[in-house]
């Protein structure tokens, strides 16, 4: 069972996706954000563009805080598919702010942890599908930070919890995610698994 107490998250994280020589963004996003493949997502009323991502998700096997790239190993429990949706903030603000990022059911994930070799990560494909249509396609070979890189980054931010879970961030493609009421969606990582949600 994915039960976090915390949601952290990593954008620009894949090369071709923002500038590809800075170091990823973090952010966080609400526990009411997180929800399980089959969910309805509502579309909001305040903002006029969605979009979707998918990212592969870390699952942190114990409390940690400060880690090392050497020792992040043992603190990954295994991995899931998961979705960053977002929607446009007002005046152009920064769309990784709670208003765009921390709605209801804006963090799908599939509810089932995945254990896989570190070594078969980076030819993991990561594939996004509107209504039975490709509209991204990449893979984990093209992330800046990876697994272990990542948590070690972000645990020398925050402190971790066991069971939190850590979102990737997304390969390029994600301009064509946009989303719409009625839309179904459908993400899906090689040896992960797949996620599905649809937009009300």
């Amino acid at each position: 069972m994915i039960n976090p107490e915390n949601i952290h998250c990593l954008a620009l994280n894949f090369k071709g996706v923002g500038i590809d020589h800075e170091e990823p963004l973090y952010f966080v996003k609400a526990m009411s954000s997180l929800c399980y493949s089959g969910s309805v997502v509502s579309y909001p009323k305040n903002s006029h563009k969605m979009w979707t991502e998918v990212e592969l998700g870390i699952i942190v096997a114990h409390d940690c805080k400060n880690i090392c790239i050497e020792d992040a190993e043992k603190y990954i429990a295994g991995y899931t598919v998961c979705a960053d949706i977002t929607c446009e903030n007002l005046y152009n603000r920064d769309h990784h702010l709670a208003f765009s990022k921390s709605r209801m059911n804006f963090c799908p994930v599939n509810n089932k942890i995945v254990e896989i070799p570190f070594s078969s990560l980076p030819n993991l494909s990561l594939v996004t599908q509107i209504n039975g249509i490709t509209t991204q396609l990449g893979y984990m070979k093209d992330v800046k930070y990876d697994v272990q890189r990542s948590l070690s980054y972000i645990s020398s931010i925050t402190a971790l919890k066991k069971g939190d879970l850590i979102l990737l961030g997304t390969p390029k493609g994600v301009e064509n995610n946009q989303l719409f009421p009625g839309d179904h969606v459908r993400h899906v990582i090689d040896n992960i698994g797949k996620l599905e949600y649809s937009i009300v």
